[in-house]
C-alpha cells in the first residue's frame, strides 16, 4: 500500500497545480459529479476525533480526511479507495495538502467573484493558511499589494514574505487594511469579527475562511448585511459549521444569499441586487481532500 507524506506532497505538486485541480473539482460538483459527506465530529477527554470526505465520481475516487484535534492542534490522514473495484489505492498524509486546497480554493473563488490582475489583499492572520493565501494570491499577477493585518511580528513576516512571494506586503491595523482592500482574507482563530463591517468599499469580497466552527465569527452582520451573495462549498455543511451563518441576524437575509461555488463558476452573472460586498464563507469540504489527493497519488503513482 502506497503512503504519501507531507514531504512527497510538498515535491509533487505547487500551488498552482492545487488551483487547477480545485477548479477542476467544482466545475465536476457544478455538474453533479460528485457527492460530499459532510463533517462528522465527535469529542471526549478533551480531544476530538473528525471525519469528513465524498465521491469523486467524475475521477472514479472515494475517500475521507480523518484527523484528530488536540490542544488545538490537528494531525490529517487521507486514504483514497477506487470507484471501480473498492481498492484501497493510497493514504496521503494531509497537512500539506490542506494548506493547498483551502487557499486554492479561495483562490478558485475569487477569480470567479473578483477577477484579477492587479488587486489590492488585505490579509489577517499570520499562521499557514494567511501564508498560503499570500501564495495563492501572488500568482499571474492577481495580487499588486498585501497588507497584512498579524497580532504578532508582523514587520518580519511581511518582509519574509515579500521576499518569498516577489509582490510587495506592507503592514496595516485592522481598519485601514479593511477600508484599503479590494479582496479581505481572514485566516485567523478569532471568535468575534476582525473589522467594522461598514468599512469594506463597494465592490469587496471579503473571504472568510479561518473557522469552520459555528460558535467562532471573523466578520459581523454588517459585511452579511451588505452582500449581494454569500458564496460557500456546500450550502448545507456551511449554515451549520459556519459560525457567521450561525449566529447572523435575521435582518441579514444572510441564508437567502448562499450560493455554491460549483453552481456559480459556469455562470457569467456574478452580481445580484441588493447588496454591495461579496462574500465567500469557508468551512472546508472532504472533496476537496479527496480531489488532491487523487492528483497527488496520480502525480506520485507515474514518477
Amino acid at each position: 500500500m502506497l503512503f504519501i507524506s507531507d514531504d512527497q506532497v510538498g515535491q509533487s505538486i505547487t500551488m498552482r497545480d492545487a488551483v487547477a485541480a480545485m477548479r477542476a473539482l467544482f466545475e465536476d460538483l457544478g455538474r453533479h459529479a460528485g457527492v460530499i459527506q459532510e463533517r462528522v465530529r465527535v469529542h471526549d477527554a478533551g480531544v476530538s476525533l473528525s471525519m469528513m470526505g465524498g465521491i469523486h465520481t467524475s475521477a472514479g475516487v472515494m475517500g475521507a480526511k480523518v484527523y484528530p484535534t488536540v490542544k488545538g492542534q490537528f494531525n490529517f490522514i487521507i486514504p483514497l479507495f477506487s470507484c471501480d473495484d473498492g481498492r484501497l489505492l493510497c493514504t496521503v498524509a494531509g497537512n500539506a495538502l490542506t494548506r493547498l486546497r483551502t487557499a486554492a480554493v479561495t483562490r478558485v473563488a475569487a477569480d470567479c467573484l473578483r477577477p484579477g490582475p492587479g488587486r489590492r489583499v488585505a490579509v489577517y492572520g499570520s499562521g499557514v493558511q494567511a501564508e498560503a493565501h499570500v501564495e495563492a494570491f501572488a500568482l499571474d499577477g492577481y495580487t499588486a499589494e498585501f497588507r497584512l493585518c498579524s497580532r504578532g511580528d508582523a514587520k518580519a513576516l511581511a518582509e519574509q514574505w515579500q521576499q518569498r512571494y516577489g509582490v510587495p506586503v506592507t503592514c496595516a491595523d485592522a481598519a485601514d487594511a479593511a477600508a484599503w482592500a479590494d479582496v479581505i482574507i481572514t485566516a485567523t482563530r478569532a471568535a468575534e469579527p476582525l473589522f467594522d463591517g461598514k468599512l469594506p468599499r463597494p465592490g469587496t469580497l471579503v473571504a472568510a475562511i479561518g473557522s469552520s466552527k459555528p460558535v467562532t465569527r471573523e466578520v459581523d452582520d454588517e459585511v452579511l448585511r451588505r452582500a449581494s451573495m454569500i458564496v460557500v462549498e456546500a450550502a448545507g455543511q456551511a449554515a451549520r459549521e459556519g459560525g457567521e451563518l450561525v449566529m447572523a441576524g435575521p435582518d441579514t437575509g444572510a441564508r437567502d444569499k448562499l450560493v455554491e461555488l460549483g453552481a456559480l463558476l459556469p455562470r457569467a452573472d456574478t452580481a445580484r441586487a441588493g447588496g454591495d460586498l461579496l462574500v465567500y464563507k469557508s468551512v472546508g469540504i472532504g472533496l476537496e481532500d479527496v480531489a488532491l489527493a487523487n492528483h497527488i497519488y496520480q502525480r506520485v503513482a507515474a514518477a
